[in-house]
């Protein structure tokens, strides 16, 4: 018996509505892909894609993260960095005011103003050690590849242990030990901008090394974010061409369940 002489139950119909019920479904996954730019928005879509996708992503973020910490670390060495140039140039004018002490023509006024300005430095250099410099550098600190590093010494340097504060510049041109003062007061600057230059090299040396990893960790998430885009990112040509095919074969199925429910007033001829 042919299915078009069953009224009860419209085989044909319900075939065509099944056939345009799963058109509709992949219609919605379709136009979903095209709207997010997404092969796959959840794990339904794809369970093993879905859990690779967001594996990389979270790859993605870490690096993302890695790069930003490294920045934040490399503002703050550059800081301090900036605090220890600051303390070499004051040791640098303190070496031109000790050699002047050191010409015989000064006199023993000219040494007391230039004794005077070499404490004021003195205590510029304090300032800066105390509350400029920051104390994580000697006690030791991690950041990114930098494990456990530290500038030698368990704390910032002071003026008393580069014995700045033990200068002596006063005393008459005619006294020995007064040209002795000046030659040690001229070591004792040398001796003092050497360990802050040792200091500085250091920092800059960590500044370098942190910023080589940061511009491997930038290309790391540019491979890697190519790499997801491999996995996840829909092919637009080809998706807007399965969406097109898809509104058509709608259109005919819709035409074939109208024309599957009209076909049972067919029989109603027979009763005329």
């Amino acid at each position: 018996m042919s299915d078009l002489a069953r009224i009860r139950t419209n085989v044909a119909a319900i075939r065509a509505y099944k056939i345009l019920s799963d058109i509709n479904t992949r219609i919605l996954k379709s136009s979903k892909r095209l709207s997010t730019g997404r092969i796959f928005n959840s794990a339904a879509d794809s369970p093993s894609g879905y859990y690779i996708s967001r594996m990389m992503q979270l790859d993605i973020d870490r690096l993302k993260r890695l790069q930003q910490n490294i920045e934040r670390g490399v503002n703050w060495l550059q800081s301090n960095d900036s605090r220890l140039a600051h303390i070499v140039d004051l040791l640098a004018e303190m070496n031109d005011i000790a050699a002047q002490a050191a010409t015989g023509g000064v006199t023993s006024v000219e040494r007391e103003a230039l004794q005077k300005d070499l404490d004021g430095f003195v205590e510029a250099i304090q300032d800066i050690l105390q509350s400029g410099v920051s104390g994580g550098l000697y006690s030791g600190f991690n950041l990114g590849p930098l494990e456990n590093v530290s500038l030698t010494g368990s704390a910032a340097p002071t003026v008393t242990a580069l014995a700045l504060d033990s200068i002596i510049l006063t005393g008459s041109s005619t006294d020995p030990a007064t040209m002795t003062n000046v030659n040690n007061a001229l070591q004792t600057i040398k001796n003092a901008m050497d360990r802050i230059l040792k200091d500085e090299l250091q920092v800059g040396s960590w500044v370098h090394r942190l910023e080589f990893h940061k511009a491997e960790a930038a290309v790391d998430e540019t491979n890697m974010i190519a790499s997801l885009s491999t996995v996840q990112d829909a092919d637009f040509a080809k998706e807007q061409m399965e969406l097109t095919k898809l509104q058509i074969l709608q259109q005919t199925a819709l035409a074939m369940l109208t024309q599957a429910n009209n076909a049972p007033g067919a029989l109603l001829a027979l009763f005329r």
